[in-house]
């Protein structure tokens, strides 16, 4: 009883987070960035991208529509079944990063099975519909902005058995040395849909004039998917390095000259004395003080024995 309702509790609270990301996704649209294509497939058995085996994955295109450079554009993707119900939902945000305006760029989303309703991959096979949009857009970081120094060269793609391959050369035909230099990969079929993409950190660090080699080929690549891929686009990501100053030569140091120290002597008080005069008026004054008070006291002792009654006779 115990293990069923525990059960049951499991799967209220998965969809009730279900149903409020799904509502967050269809609120949460913007103007500034485009959706130009996308395609969804099945991840297959020799996916290294997707998170499970066979998870529904959609890829995809967007467009910075905006006047500005953004960071990012974060995408929302939803799967309906047959009857329209929605039966898993997740986000994603693109591939590449500081996407100046009119520049496009891809997404990956990836379906798991925690992205659903069920919890698990049985969905999948219902999945009729898949509906992708803009749900936010990030802002750029002034201090990391796309460099447009790196260029390609010597391009050369291929399906080679059965594995569409692109290669050639980047280059820092620029002035910035830059370093994590990565290439964020669109590949297309012939009517300019994307078919899949891809994404490779090159782990290097290039100063001018210097080139690396790449190759690259699809995320979740089968031969058919090799095969109908006629054309592909590269957006290339790196990381400015900032020179170092020099430092400016340091002055040594001028030795100040040491004055002894001349000390100025305390200045001597001098003593105040009270003049002959001032001391015969203050002997006067106290002497005067004392007789009054002697004065004062034989009067009251005089005074207190006229007042004792005498004693009968």
């Amino acid at each position: 009883m115990k293990k069923t309702l525990a059960f049951v509790i499991l799967c209220v609270l998965a969809l009730a987070s279900f149903n409020v990301l799904s509502m967050s996704f269809v609120g949460a649209q913007t103007n500034s960035a485009q959706i130009l294509s996308y395609t969804w497939y099945v991840a297959p058995a020799t996916t290294t991208s997707a998170e499970y085996t066979y998870d529904l994955v959609a890829v995809g295109e967007v467009q910075n529509t905006g006047s500005n450079t953004v960071g990012s554009i974060w995408v929302v993707g939803q799967v309906y079944d047959s009857n329209g119900t929605v039966v898993a939902a997740t986000e994603a945000q693109t591939i590449a990063t500081n996407i100046v305006s009119n520049q496009k760029a891809p997404f990956y989303l990836d379906f798991t099975p925690e992205s659903s309703a069920t919890l698990d991959q049985s969905w999948v096979a219902n999945a009729s519909t898949v509906t992708v949009s803009v749900g936010a857009i990030t802002p750029s970081s002034a201090t990391n902005t796309q460099y447009s120094g790196l260029t390609t060269s010597n391009l050369n793609a291929a399906n080679n058995a059965g594995n569409y391959t692109v290669s050639g050369n980047i280059q820092d035909s620029g002035s910035q040395s830059v370093s994590d230099v990565a290439l964020a990969t669109t590949f297309y079929y012939s009517n300019n849909t994307v078919a899949a993409v891809s994404f490779s950190d090159l782990g290097t660090a290039l100063s001018p004039g210097q080139s690396v080699a790449f190759s690259v080929t699809p995320w979740d690549n089968t031969a058919a998917l090799s095969s109908a891929i006629s054309s592909y686009a590269i957006l290339i990501g790196s990381t400015p390095i900032a020179p170092t100053p020099t430092p400016a030569p340091t002055a040594a140091p001028t030795t100040q000259p040491t004055s002894a120290a001349t000390g100025t002597p305390n200045p001597t008080e001098t003593p105040v004395t009270l003049s002959s005069t001032l001391i015969y008026v203050l002997v006067i004054a106290v002497v005067g003080v004392i007789a009054i008070v002697g004065i004062f006291l034989v009067l009251r002792r005089s005074n207190r024995k006229s007042q004792t009654p005498a004693p009968p006779a």
